[in-house]
């Protein structure tokens, strides 16, 4: 009777053994496991792909198929197209509320006193999705236009310092002067464009943070605007400053001074054209100022004639539609 007990007892002896041993084993792993998870969040190390659980497709259920994000979207950069009219360069800008005029201590405050347009009252304005030129159209692009017989070469051929400017290949990249707000449209017509309107201007120069300048609420400096500095050839040149330009510069040649979408030179080199009509604020693009005939049009941006007053981005400028000179040009936009 004992030695049959022991056969018994010996079998299950065995196997207890060996559910001992796997369960131990299988607390060993667990442990290992959390441990690789433990680490990984520290940043140490990263769990294999395999330890990460994927989920099972919902049977008889299709499968979404996942658009790529764009990698600008991805790395945080603002979202481009190319003409293919002209080759310009367009940002594109999401629809949403931003700030408008300004709270500023330095705003013009009233209609008297030069042909700055009062900035005031601060308010807050809504956009659809609409697309903006990056740059600000060149001779080198007008120059297009010219040839299939839509525009009319510039009303001067010089700069303000250059006897020669818009004929010679080497300004090609520089912004088009002399051109009436009437040219202006009709360039942009013809790209396939439009002027862009005022708030449409703005929201691309300041973003939805209502900052101070394009490029934010920091001074400006010589690696960010191209303005009236040292080497202006203007009374008010400020002696603080050097951009390295006497004149206007090539388009893009300050980086550092894009705009929240990536707009450049929203500040400085040319005053720009925009569609609106001068009137108070609050803006209503419905109550007549973006009407087709009007006595003035609204300038934007500042200009490389101009002290650093005039670079902030809720400045407002005007004249006749019919005006031109040699610190003023433009630059599109779109809504499809």
């Amino acid at each position: 009777m004992f030695i049959k007990l022991r056969k018994m007892i010996l079998p299950l002896a065995l196997i207890a053994l060996v559910v001992i041993v796997g369960v131990r084993q299988t607390r060993v792993h667990a442990s290992q496991g959390n441990l690789d998870l433990l680490v990984g969040q520290t940043g140490t190390v990263t769990p294999s792909p395999s330890a990460t659980p994927q989920p099972s497709p919902t049977v008889n259920s299709p499968v979404p198929t996942i658009q790529p994000t764009p990698a600008a979207v991805q790395a945080g950069l603002p979202e481009t197209r190319i003409s293919e009219k002209d080759g310009m360069e367009q940002v594109f800008v999401a629809a949403g509320e931003f700030t408008m005029g300004t709270k500023d201590t330095d705003a013009k405050l009233t209609i008297e006193g030069g042909r700055a347009y009062p900035e005031i009252p601060s308010f807050t304005y809504y956009l659809d999705d609409y697309w903006f030129d990056k740059y600000e159209v060149t001779n080198g692009q007008w120059k297009l236009c010219v040839a299939d017989g839509v525009c009319k070469e510039p009303n001067l051929m010089r700069s303000t310092t250059r006897t020669e400017y818009y004929p010679l290949a080497e300004f090609d990249n520089y912004p088009v002067l002399y051109i009436s707000w009437f040219m202006a449209d009709e360039y942009c017509e013809w790209a396939g464009r439009r002027l862009p309107t005022e708030a449409e201007w703005e929201k691309a120069a300041r973003g939805n943070d209502a900052r101070r300048y394009p490029w934010g609420n920091e001074p400006i400096t010589e690696e960010r605007a191209n303005f009236c500095d040292i080497t202006c050839p203007k009374p008010h040149a400020n002696p603080l400053f050097n951009d390295g330009y006497t004149d206007t510069a090539p388009v893009g040649s300050f980086p550092k001074g894009a705009s929240a979408y990536g707009a450049l030179d929203m500040a400085g080199n040319v005053w720009e054209w925009t569609s609106t009509i001068p009137e108070p604020y609050p803006y209503d693009a419905t109550d007549g100022r973006e009407a087709e005939v009007g006595f003035e049009r609204v300038w934007r941006g500042g200009t490389w004639t101009n002290g650093v007053w005039w670079q902030r981005a809720s400045i407002r400028y005007r004249s006749v539609p019919t005006y031109w000179y040699g610190n003023l040009g433009f630059r599109c936009a779109a809504t499809d």
